[in-house]
């Protein structure tokens, strides 16, 4: 006999698919299963809702749902807190929330999920959305008739799925989505969690450099060297340099991640590694995991697990088994009462929810008690005829008039948020690509200098009429190691502020930066030498 189903809503960066779940027999049914690619230019984030609304349309898709939220609408990080009881815990997290992301906590949604504990630290999964973000989400869901019931950060369900299958224990999960790839090491314990700024995009941006294509061309032209439909098409070669960064990127990545974990903990290193994700299928990617992590790679078919309703599309739904981890990961919830998982849906519409359930009893009282009225109001309007009439009228105008201003307000505000877009939509044409490519070279910079992190960058847009200027307000952090406490004039801090200024030679030497000014260093702290500096960045090259 089947429990209560379930409907899971997987709001992808490039898809959107919709499944209904079920447990029967202690095990997870399929019921029905429907996706739909989104028609939108992937590189520019504000096309992506209103694409999201017009795929969930065309499904007919309706009623209350769990939505997964991508990895680009979400802040997430792996932060450890000491160890308190549970009714204490959320309090000493706030606290850390309020340190570690760049928002104030009135402008986010955010929740949290224990992955570790040693009874001395707790380590903690923490996600967040900004508000108006997950506000957005929810009132577009549900003017084509979706009611939100939670929102789920597609970032750690793959935990679930992993448990659900009954994979190995320490092995490396690697989600490679279009714009983010979501790791985690994974034992039955716990897991290390983290979220790499890479993945199939990077070959689809390599497409549209290269051949100074459209992203959206690019986007089909990848398409179609991934289905091997690449005969009479030039430009394969940019393809396969394309695949071969996003290879390296993910290798050093993934490295670098494992290193860290050994670091922090004592347990097995992982021995394998299990792909999914819909850039899983990049040619050559499982060999150069395999080559280069020295690891086992397969590939997770979530759909083995589960019994699968006659009425599902069989085809549809294999070829899209790369694609079911984080929604398989969001139904086991439905066996585990302990599984992985936050929500992050803003607490007004929790509450709107709850009083939504509660309506039917209002409505009730209401109606008996417009019930009690009837024989007072029926006397007086048997005396009354001219003014029942003139009562008669005004209601009769009065829904259609509440309405016309109803729509004036809705088309008020859309024109307001339409304004706001144009302005900023000449800046967004010059600057989308070059954005990508400043991160990527600071990173390199960055991790050329090593034990460097910056906490807060800000770009600030100058325009005097005639010229528009770019700066880029940075603040940062350096690890002093050689600094001994038992000898602290062993290490002179000019050292550190040397090694600052050799940071900053090296970002001068990039193409997008003109110069450095306004250095500032805080050598408080005798093991981390705390600076903060301006970069000026080459007009040419806007972002």
């Amino acid at each position: 006999m089947s429990s209560k189903s379930k409907l899971i809503i997987n709001c992808a960066a490039t898809h959107v698919s919709a499944s209904q779940f079920s447990v029967s027999g202690g095990r997870l049914l399929l019921e029905s299963f429907t996706t739909q690619e989104l028609s939108y230019d992937y590189s520019a984030q504000e096309e992506w809702l209103p694409a999201l609304k017009s795929a969930l349309s065309s499904m007919k898709i309706k009623g209350n749902a769990t939505v997964i939220a991508p990895s680009m609408l979400l802040l997430t990080k792996t932060i450890k807190v000491p160890h308190v009881s549970a009714e204490n815990q959320r309090e000493v997290v706030s606290v850390e929330v309020s340190k570690n992301i760049p928002y104030p906590l009135s402008e986010l949604v955010w929740d949290y999920q224990v992955v570790a504990d040693d009874g001395i630290e707790t380590e903690i999964f923490l996600a967040s959305v900004r508000a108006e973000d997950a506000d957005a989400l929810c009132q577009t869901l549900s003017s084509i008739g979706i009611v939100v019931d939670a929102i789920d950060a597609s970032s750690i369900l793959d935990y679930n799925a992993w448990k659900y299958c009954g994979l190995d224990e320490d092995s490396i999960v690697l989600n490679v989505g279009a714009k983010f790839s979501n790791m985690l090491i994974v034992r039955q314990d716990g897991m290390f969690v983290r979220s790499i700024a890479a993945g199939g995009n990077v070959v689809t941006q390599s497409i549209a450099d290269s051949l100074g294509q459209s992203f959206v061309g690019a986007e089909e032209l990848k398409r179609r060297y991934m289905a091997n439909e690449s005969a009479g098409l030039a430009g394969m070669e940019h393809y396969v340099s394309g695949v071969d960064t996003l290879k390296k990127r993910l290798c050093d990545e993934l490295r670098r991640s494992v290193i860290n974990y050994r670091r922090q903990s004592r347990v097995n290193p992982p021995t394998k590694i299990y792909l999914t994700g819909g850039a899983s299928q990049l040619s050559g990617l499982a060999e150069a995991l395999m080559e280069n992590l020295k690891m086992n790679v397969e590939f997770i078919d979530p759909t083995a697990s589960l019994s699968v309703s006659g009425k599902v599309n069989q085809g549809v739904l294999s070829a899209n088994v790369n694609r079911l981890s984080e929604v398989v990961g969001e139904a086991a919830r439905m066996l585990y009462p302990d599984a992985m998982g936050v929500n992050l849906l803003p607490q007004h519409i929790i509450a709107e929810t709850a009083f939504a359930k509660k309506r039917p009893l209002f409505i009730l009282g209401a109606a008996i008690l417009a019930a009690s009225v009837i024989p007072p109001y029926m006397f007086i309007s048997s005396a009354t005829k001219d003014q029942k009439k003139f009562i008669s009228e005004y209601e009769s105008i009065t829904p259609e008039l509440t309405a016309r201003l109803d729509d004036f307000k809705a088309e008020q505000k859309k024109a307001q948020l339409l304004l706001t877009k144009i302005d900023g939509l000449e800046g967004l044409a010059h600057s989308k690509s070059n954005w990508i490519e400043l991160f990527i070279d600071l990173e390199k910079r960055l991790m050329e200098q090593k034990d460097v992190w910056l906490e807060k960058l800000h770009v600030v847009r100058k325009n005097d009429g005639k010229v528009q200027t770019y700066n880029l307000e940075l603040t940062g952090r350096l690890l002093i190691r050689e600094y001994n406490p038992a000898d602290p004039t062993a290490y002179d801090h000019k050292k550190a502020t040397q090694r600052v200024d050799e940071l900053l030679k090296s970002f001068v030497d990039s193409a997008f930066i003109q110069r450095y000014e306004n250095v500032r260093t805080d050598p408080s702290d005798p093991r981390i030498l705390k600076f903060d500096f301006t970069l000026v960045v080459d007009p040419k090259k806007p972002i």
